[in-house]
């Protein structure tokens, strides 16, 4: 099923590129570069579920012996996906183990109509000062399966940063991607394989580039390296990863209780957002309510990942939008 979806949407996007005779637009492909280079906050969603289990999300609670949930039809989690268009980017939980269903998703993306201008994919790798080589081949992985960029998790140096950037470029651009393998990227984002090799590469790092390159900072280590990270040619966002980072800023009482060092961990991101506006570089929190997305914009922060696809999400997406200026239709 999955693969006779891929084919067939490979095969739809193949005709729709011979009957215009171009894919290349002098528009920008990856939604959130138009917005970083308009100055404007950036607001995605986790995509809807894909993969059995008991709950529909990366944050449900798990109710203990229920029955799994029935595998979702990936062509009705594309429609669902593609009927919401106020997200600037798709949040996705990618993984090799479920990796053929994520290319069946896509496939089913195209045939529901999707592509990389309305729903721009972006997920975590793994951490590359862990392995590097399995994190450097995840990232081909997934922007071979359509992503427009990829979040770095736990960065704690430049070089970590340096060596996701080397992953993410083909190389015969300098970089250590393959230039095989990119048939179905090449088809979501509407593009010969030969203009995908040209339109895929890290923006700032080439101003005409399409990747975008997150960086995670979750641990001491990464706060006291910010402004060196935040310094590399080619870093798109700084995300401040709140929930590590609430663990890292805490200890264990003499109850037993974990007790949080909150006047450290308010400083240790403080230091982040301020190398951020420092270099100029977009600063990313974590927030799931219009409460959340207001505060955190009167701060400075302009990058937003919306991690549980429910009311709570759109409404803060409603907000968000609205006061950067880019207010939904007022049938929402």
């Amino acid at each position: 099923m999955y693969r006779r979806l891929t084919v067939a949407a490979l095969g739809l996007s193949s005709l729709l590129f011979s009957i215009t005779g171009t894919a290349q637009s002098p528009q920008r492909l990856n939604p959130m570069i138009a917005l970083h280079e308009k100055g404007l906050p950036v607001f995605g969603i986790t995509h809807p579920a894909i993969a059995p289990g008991r709950g529909r999300g990366p944050n449900a609670t798990p109710v203990a012996d229920a029955p799994p949930l029935p595998m979702p039809s990936l062509l009705d989690a594309a429609r669902e996906t593609v009927a919401y268009p106020y997200a600037d980017f798709d949040y996705d939980n990618y993984a090799p183990a479920t990796a053929e269903r994520f290319l069946g998703y896509m496939g089913a993306m195209l045939a529901a109509g999707g592509s990389v201008r309305q729903h721009a994919f972006i997920s975590k790798v793994p951490i590359i000062h862990t392995d590097p080589a399995v994190a450097t081949a995840r990232i081909v992985e997934q922007l071979n399966a359509g992503h427009v960029g990829v979040m770095l998790q736990e960065v704690e140096s430049a070089d970590e940063v340096r060596a996701g950037l080397a992953a993410m470029r083909f190389k015969s651009k300098g970089g250590t991607r393959p230039d095989e393998g990119v048939g179905l990227a090449a088809a979501y984002w509407k593009l010969s394989e030969d203009e995908y090799r040209r339109k895929a590469d890290p923006w700032p790092l080439n101003r005409d580039g399409e990747l975008v390159l997150w960086a995670i900072v979750e641990s001491k280590k990464g706060i006291a390296n910010i402004r060196e990270i935040a310094q590399v040619p080619g870093l798109t966002v700084i995300v401040v990863g709140a929930g590590t980072l609430g663990g890292v800023f805490s200890s264990t009482g003499a109850d037993g209780q974990r007790v949080r060092d909150q006047a450290g961990f308010d400083a240790g991101v403080n230091v982040i957002l301020a190398a951020c506006k420092e270099f100029k570089v977009p600063c990313s929190h974590p927030a799931n309510t219009p409460a959340e997305i207001e505060a955190l914009m009167a701060r400075g922060f302009t990058v937003f990942t919306m991690q549980a696809r429910n009311q709570a999400g759109f409404d803060a997406i409603a907000a968000g939008r609205k006061l950067a200026g880019r207010p939904l239709p007022p049938t929402m």
